[in-house]
């Protein structure tokens, strides 16, 4: 049986998430985050220079305060010291996720109810616009991700990675930087290839990332791989999809190599761990957060030995097995 703590008080804090959501989201595509992260101003002044209303200003920005992102020193308020290089341009800049997660808030409103009841939770087809503001998204927070994954693998002696499905290569960049002698192959779409190929120039690592645009459920994955990374792919895709891809990652490594996945932590019931269970819901019917027994269980089929787990702080986790050095 699951306790809850929550009494109606807090009950009705977390009714007005949505609120606090749409506070957060709005702010940063009205460029009030980034205004208050490049120095203290007040509400008058953010309103001036934005072209904002100043009574509603003044009410967001002082909301901001309450819900911890902005500090405030008498009338003049900036981004909370530990976040404020979050709302800037630069490799930790996650305002374009606020923008992919202001889109989220609309197709949850718009499509939960009718899916519960039985109907289909659309998906449309992105365009190239759309598309590359969904890499900007990733990449806003899929480097803060890599970076803290790539701190945590034991990279020595690994020379070639596959990344499967691996975006603009935010993940391959990481692990690149903290191995000076690995090299990487990222596989994704020709669409997202070609944009990923226009974001690797002038990062230094030219010549140590290839992209190839495929299908990963179907393109060959060559062989010979010391790592082959799934980060964020499995929950993308059903039990059975997710059973292949890794069995292919499995067959594409040299003896003694690793698959890594790297994806949302869930409990083995799917209801303790908060993020990984609305994060199924916005996998729809197509995909999941799939727990540890599961993806073991396919890691071991694949032929895999020597299974590890690290967990990236509550909410997501390293899985790892290794192809048997003999093998």
């Amino acid at each position: 049986m699951t306790r809850s703590d929550f009494d109606l008080d807090g009950f009705q804090r977390l009714l007005w998430g949505f609120a606090s959501h749409r506070v957060i989201t709005v702010a940063g595509r009205t460029g009030i985050l980034r205004l208050l992260a490049e120095r203290p101003v007040t509400p008058e002044t953010a309103a001036a220079e934005l072209g904002l209303d100043p009574l509603a200003t003044g009410k967001v920005v002082r909301a901001l305060a309450a819900l911890g992102i902005a500090d405030a020193d008498g009338d003049t308020y900036r981004a909370a010291k530990h976040l404020a290089p979050n709302f800037l341009p630069g490799d930790h800049d996650v305002v374009p996720f606020l923008e992919h997660s202001h889109a989220m808030y609309e197709r949850w409103g718009e499509t939960l109810e009718p899916w519960l009841r039985g109907e289909d939770w659309p998906v449309a087809r992105r365009t190239p616009e759309e598309t590359a503001r969904f890499g900007a998204a990733m990449r806003a927070m899929g480097a803060q991700m890599a970076r803290r994954v790539a701190a945590e693998l034991d990279l020595e002696g690994a020379s070639r990675m596959l990344d499967v499905g691996g975006g603009w290569g935010h993940f391959a960049q990481a692990l690149c930087a903290a191995n000076p002698q690995l090299s990487a192959v990222v596989l994704d779409s020709p669409a997202v290839v070609k944009r990923a190929a226009i974001e690797l120039e002038g990062s230094g690592f030219e010549d140590r990332i290839e992209f190839v645009g495929g299908d990963y459920l179907e393109t060959a994955y060559g062989s010979g791989f010391d790592l082959v990374l799934l980060a964020n792919i499995l929950h993308q895709e059903s039990a059975d999809h997710a059973r292949d891809l890794v069995r292919r990652a499995a067959a594409a490594l040299a003896p003694g190599g690793r698959v890594v996945v790297v994806d949302f932590a869930i409990d083995d019931e799917r209801r303790r761990h908060l993020l990984g269970a609305l994060f199924a819901i916005n996998m729809r019917s197509f995909g999941d957060t799939w727990t540890e027994p599961l993806i073991r269980g396919w890691m071991e089929e694949a032929g895999l030995v020597s299974f590890e787990r690290t967990d990236l702080g509550p909410d997501r986790w390293i899985l790892t097995g290794t192809r048997p050095a003999g093998d």
